[in-house]
C-alpha cells in the first residue's frame, strides 16, 4: 500500500492515486482499503443524500459503528467514528477515475468532519499575508482565480475541496494540487489538454512545486465570488469588496459546506458552530469582480496588492 499526501495529512490506499504525491508515512492519518463487502449497520440514521450525477444518488448515513455512504455507482465506503479507517467495497458499475474522486470529494471531506474540521467548497492560495479563499458555486470562476493567482506569485493550497481548522488562530488546510478548468478557461490558460467528454472539466495537475504549497497557512481572508455582468464600453471597477458582519458570514460558511446539505442533527450543529468559529476570527468579503477572462489580470493583481504581492515577488525572486 502506497501513502499518499492530501489534506494536510498522509493517505495510506491499496487504490492507486496517480494525482497525489506520494510519501513516506509511518503514522498515516487515514488508511483506505478495498474490501469484499460491507457489515450489516446497527443503530442506522439517514443523516442525508443528494445527487452525485443525473439519475445516481448517494446517502450518508450514521451507525453504531462511525459513517457509511452508499454511492449507486462506485460503491460503499465505512468510515470509523473517528474518520481514520475507510473501507470501500465496489458498487455495480464504476471507474476508478470516480471512486479517487468520491474519496478526494465526499469520503475524506466525512472524515475530516470527524477530526474537527469544517470542508468548504472552495480554492485557496497562499499569498503573502497568509491564506486567501474563494468561494461560491459552480461557473463563478473560483478555479480560474486560484490558478491566475498561482501563476502570479501565490502558491497553489487545494482546488474543490477546502478544510479548514476552526481553532483558533484559524488555518487553511492544503487539498488536492489539482485544478479544474472548463475549456475555454483551459485554452485561454494555455493548458489545453485533450477533449474531455461534454460537461466535463479538464483536470491540470501537473504543476512546477514552485506554485503550490503543502503547508497548512493561517486566513488573511475568505471571499465570496459575485461576478457581475458589465455592458460593452460600460466604465466600472474591476474589483470591489464588501466585509460583512459575521453572522451573515457564519451563514454563508454553512451554505458553501461541502458536506452542509448531508448533515442533520448533531452533526448539523457541529457544522454550524465551526462556521461561527471561523467567522467570528476570519475576514470574509463579498467580491464583486468584473466577469471575462480577459480581465482576471485586474483582479489578480488587486488582490495581491491586498495580500502581500510585493512578498510574494521578493520571495520568488
Amino acid at each position: 500500500m502506497r501513502c499518499y499526501q492530501v489534506f494536510g495529512g498522509a493517505l495510506r490506499s491499496d487504490i492507486d492515486f496517480p494525482e497525489l504525491r506520494t510519501i513516506e508515512s509511518d503514522d498515516p492519518s487515514w488508511s483506505l482499503r478495498s474490501v469484499a463487502g460491507q457489515p450489516e449497520m446497527t443503530n442506522a440514521s439517514l443523516l442525508g443524500e443528494a445527487e452525485v450525477i443525473p439519475g445516481f444518488q448517494v446517502r450518508l448515513f450514521r451507525h453504531a459503528r462511525g459513517f457509511r455512504f452508499v454511492f449507486d455507482d462506485t460503491g460503499t465506503f465505512d468510515l470509523t467514528a473517528n474518520g481514520r479507517d475507510i473501507a470501500w467495497s465496489a458498487g455495480p458499475s464504476f471507474e476508478h477515475s470516480w471512486v479517487r474522486a468520491d474519496v478526494t470529494g465526499r469520503v475524506l471531506a466525512v472524515a475530516l468532519h470527524a477530526g474537527g474540521h469544517l470542508c468548504l467548497h472552495g480554492s485557496a492560495v497562499a499569498t503573502g499575508s497568509g491564506a486567501i479563499a474563494f468561494l461560491a458555486p459552480k461557473f463563478h470562476g473560483k478555479s480560474t482565480l486560484a490558478l491566475a493567482l498561482s501563476r502570479a506569485g501565490a502558491r497553489l493550497l487545494t482546488d474543490d475541496v477546502l478544510p479548514v481548522d476552526p481553532h483558533s488562530p484559524v488555518h487553511a488546510v492544503p487539498g488536492v494540487h489539482q485544478v479544474k478548468l472548463w475549456q475555454d478557461t483551459a485554452a485561454h490558460f494555455g493548458v489545453d489538454r485533450e477533449t474531455p467528454d461534454p460537461g466535463s472539466k479538464h483536470l491540470i495537475h501537473d504543476f512546477d512545486e514552485s506554485m503550490l504549497s503543502y503547508d497548512r497557512a493561517p486566513f488573511a481572508a475568505i471571499y465570496l465570488l459575485s461576478p457581475v455582468m458589465v455592458a460593452e464600453g460600460e466604465a466600472v471597477p474591476q474589483v470591489v469588496r464588501t466585509r460583512l458582519h459575521p453572522v451573515p458570514s457564519a451563514l454563508a460558511l454553512v451554505r458553501h459546506s461541502i458536506m452542509g446539505s448531508m448533515l442533520s442533527g448533531g452533526e448539523a450543529k457541529l457544522v454550524i458552530d465551526r462556521a461561527t468559529s471561523i467567522a467570528e476570527e476570519v475576514p470574509v468579503y463579498r467580491l464583486e469582480v468584473a466577469a471575462g477572462i480577459e480581465r482576471i489580470g485586474e483582479t489578480v493583481d488587486q488582490l495581491l496588492a491586498w495580500h502581500g504581492g510585493a512578498a510574494i515577488a521578493e520571495a520568488r525572486a
